[in-house]
């Protein structure tokens, strides 16, 4: 098997794994990309060398999603037969852990499996945090329980590799993504519990809080943007309107003109749909879902009202959980690509791989050792 382990600015951990890895599992071939550490830390990439790596890589820094996708078409290219076992660098994944994995990816060869973290004991509170609102989000986008949606140690098939080099986003965002298209096209995702290890407050990450949320939580944060936009267009469309057509027409005139904007920054900008052959169906379905929502919305505040809860709370309750039920609906159904088959899922080919990943463009010369 592979073991792809992306790597920025790594310490002495990294070709301590290497060691550890020899030993424990010899039958694993590690492969690291160095994700534009620069000169500085070329000894430390050597030692993993000697210690039976294969370092390959680029000179600026692009995130580690572009690392990983780099790290697959490597695989393809060079070991297209094995699994491949993806860890971190930084000493949060044991032998042992990658291992387990391992070891159920071979019983479970067409799922994707993850090594997932308790979060019991000294968890530092960016990654405790973070976590549990990537873990939120991804089951209100996928109607999935996952406890650890960011770790970094996951177990894929070597037929799926193909189908990863498509998924976009270059950096933290980019293991999320995954999991979301595993979870659109059926694919079993398994979790393997494995020990919480983090050294010096997790030093060692490179994960920016407010950047890297940011892009984790991107469609729902650019939804709930685009919502308020669009309802501030339509009151004050509404306000300029009823002066001269009066209350009703401008009520309708406000709300389509309103939907239509909404249901077009929606398909292009939040969920990135662009294919043109769907919209009309897409656009029938968004209607529905408006329609359901509003009657959802009236029958609410009615039941909230009638138990005595003010009448102004009760809307804005009901608004704020069918704004919620409104992404889950457009992510999963409305949005998503299409599903597919069994046998799709399992049977992507090294050839497809090579013509899939030519978006990825090295910024500078790849290198190999």
């Amino acid at each position: 098997m592979i073991v792809l382990i992306p790597s920025l600015e790594p310490d002495h951990r990294l070709p301590a794994l290497v060691d550890a890895l020899a030993h424990h599992i010899p039958e694993a071939h590690v492969v690291i990309v160095d994700d534009g550490s620069g000169a500085r830390y070329a000894d430390t990439f050597q030692k993993a060398r000697n210690a039976g790596a294969t370092v390959i890589g680029y000179e600026v820094n692009r995130g580690k999603g572009f690392a990983l996708r780099t790290g697959f078409a490597w695989c393809l290219e060079h070991a297209p037969d094995e699994p491949v076992i993806c860890a971190d660098s930084d000493g949060q994944h044991t032998p042992d852990d990658i291992r387990k994995v391992a070891f159920d990816l071979r019983e479970h060869p067409n799922a994707v499996v993850l090594g997932v973290r308790a979060f019991s004991g000294r968890v530092p509170i960016r990654s405790r945090i973070g976590n549990w609102m990537s873990a939120r989000f991804f089951r209100l986008a996928s109607g999935q329980r996952i406890s650890d949606t960011q770790t970094g140690l996951r177990g894929y098939g070597p037929q799926h590799l193909a189908r990863l080099l498509g998924i976009p986003g270059d950096r933290f965002e980019w293991e999320l993504q995954a999991l979301l298209a595993a979870a659109r096209v059926g694919q079993e995702i398994r979790q393997v519990p494995i020990a919480t290890v983090y050294h010096d407050g997790n030093s060692g990450s490179h994960f920016r809080p407010l950047v890297d949320s940011w892009l984790v939580l991107r469609p729902l944060l650019a939804f709930f943007a685009v919502g308020a936009g669009c309802w501030a267009g339509e009151m004050l469309l509404f306000l300029v309107l009823q002066s001269r057509w009066g209350i009703f027409p401008a009520v309708v005139a406000s709300r389509v003109v309103s939907g239509t904007v909404n249901f077009a920054l929606n398909k292009s900008q939040v969920f990135r749909e662009h294919s043109r052959e769907r919209t009309a169906l897409e656009a029938f379905e968004y209607a529905l879902l408006a329609a359901t929502l509003v009657t959802i919305t009236a029958l609410g505040v009615r039941a909230l009202a009638s138990i005595g809860i003010a009448l102004w709370l009760a809307k804005l309750l009901m608004d704020f959980l069918c704004l919620l039920l409104s992404f889950a609906v457009q992510q999963r159904w409305i949005f998503a690509p299409p599903t597919l088959s069994a046998a799709d899922t399992a049977g992507d080919t090294a050839s497809d791989a090579r013509g899939t990943a030519a978006p990825i463009q090295r910024p500078g010369k790849l290198s190999a050792g």
